[in-house]
């Protein structure tokens, strides 16, 4: 399964902010790359998109999945 990662925010500064946390996955072994970067949208809204660059962990390898 490929997993992106979208940010949607009212500021460009808080779209950065929200991609920065994005990169606190590299604590649990997923490090993301900006695919593209923040961009305004109409009505006043911003979006930007990740990618991971690295496998995600098997949940039996600590990175627990709720369903």
């Amino acid at each position: 399964m490929t997993f992106r990662f979208g940010v949607l925010a009212d500021s460009a500064e808080a779209c950065a902010e929200g991609l920065a946390l994005l990169s606190r996955l590299a604590e649990l072994g997923v490090v993301v790359q900006v695919v593209h970067a923040p961009a305004r949208l109409t009505g006043d809204r911003w979006i930007a998109r990740a990618v991971p660059t690295t496998k995600a962990p098997a949940d039996s390898e600590g990175l627990a999945v709720e369903r």
